[in-house]
């Protein structure tokens, strides 16, 4: 067996046939299959002719880059008003209303541009299509966080004092400066235009989290970035 690496994943992220990409390649789908499972060794000649088929970097053909699970979308309306839709909660509101939304925003993973020290998931904003606000900027940004602290239902210490998204226990998710306080509880603090918000969404106080975690770095522009957004029913 020859190293991992990154074609299965790319073939899938370009929304090309297997059949497609080895008749372009020039070989066999059998041939195909050798090299996706390491059969067969990939060189740097392979993987540059494979990444001009595919649209992406040699590099993302090579090196094998696990997709990251989509946590959740952050859906602003026409007048900027935001929702948080964790994935995970979506099983327990079943309206038809929220049915379109997930069918429209599906459950899947998104294929990155590069590896991880350590286990991501992501978080996609959406808007209305005639949406035009001071958010404007965050269309279709894709902002990634650690993904440990909400699998393991933990406050991340990362997250202390530091913009984090935060499940409240037995609430919704919401976003902000972690700060501790006795007894376990914490402070959310938004600070994200003041004059904008209530105060009740500005500052939160003697709040139960069920976890938190800290955002890492946000993709402004996903589609410049190479990075693809791949649906569950899409992989199947």
């Amino acid at each position: 067996m020859f190293m991992d690496n990154n074609l299965d994943n790319m073939i899938l992220a370009s929304g090309m046939t297997k059949t497609r990409v080895a008749e372009e390649k020039g070989i066999t789908a059998q041939n195909l299959s050798r090299v996706i499972h390491g059969k067969t060794r990939l060189n740097i000649q392979d993987a540059e002719e494979y990444a001009k088929i595919l649209g992406c970097s040699t590099q993302q053909v090579m090196f094998k880059a696990d997709p990251i699970p989509i946590v959740a979308y952050l859906h602003y309306d026409i007048d900027g008003i935001c929702e948080y839709d964790l994935i995970s909660d979506r099983k327990d509101n079943p309206s038809a209303k929220i049915a379109k939304r997930n069918a429209e925003h599906c459950e899947g993973m998104v294929y990155l541009p590069g590896l991880h020290a350590f286990p991501v998931g992501a978080i996609v904003f959406s808007f209305p299509p005639d949406y035009s606000g001071m958010w404007s900027t965050w269309r279709n940004a894709i902002t990634i966080v650690t993904l440990e602290p909400i699998t393991e239902k933990r406050v991340s210490e990362c997250s202390i004092q530091q913009a984090s998204y935060v499940k409240i226990k037995d609430g919704p998710m919401t976003f902000g400066d972690v700060y501790p306080e006795p007894g376990g509880t914490y402070t959310i603090h938004n600070p994200w235009r003041q004059d904008l918000l209530s105060d009740g969404i500005e500052m939160q106080r003697n709040l139960k989290l069920e976890w938190a975690t800290p955002a890492v770095t946000t993709y402004w522009q996903p589609k410049l970035r190479g990075i693809e957004i791949i649906c569950d029913i899409d992989r199947k």
